[in-house]
């Protein structure tokens, strides 16, 4: 698997927390923190339920690599709410080793309405 492909893969696995409400457990994972929390709560309650594209294909999710080479950002451009795609970005943040082969840390950064 492809750096990129595990930064997919998390983005995708994060993204299906949040839809199960599963906050606790990306603030375990350090995935979240408290502020973050609030922020995606507000969000999301303001916009309906937070739902699963269709399917896999429909999660439009962009990788990147920043210009200074610190690591890696991610982004969900379309979120879904009660089964309607809304354009609303979730940004994560990915920093990994030297060799840019193992990704040491993941985060959800922001979310944009």
């Amino acid at each position: 698997m492809t750096l990129k492909e595990k930064i997919i893969q998390l983005t995708k696995e994060t993204y299906v927390d949040l839809v199960n409400l599963r906050y606790e457990k990306l603030k375990e994972e350090n995935k979240i923190n408290d502020e973050t929390e609030r922020l995606l709560k507000e969000v999301i309650s303001m916009q309906g339920t937070l739902t699963l594209p269709p399917s896999n294909e429909e999660m439009d999710i962009d990788v990147y690599e920043y210009n200074d080479g610190s690591g890696f950002g991610s982004e969900v451009r379309y979120l879904w709410f009660d089964d309607e795609e809304i354009p609303i970005v979730l940004h994560y943040e990915t920093k990994t080793n030297a060799e840019k082969t193992q990704v040491t840390e993941f985060y959800i950064k922001t979310i944009d309405a």
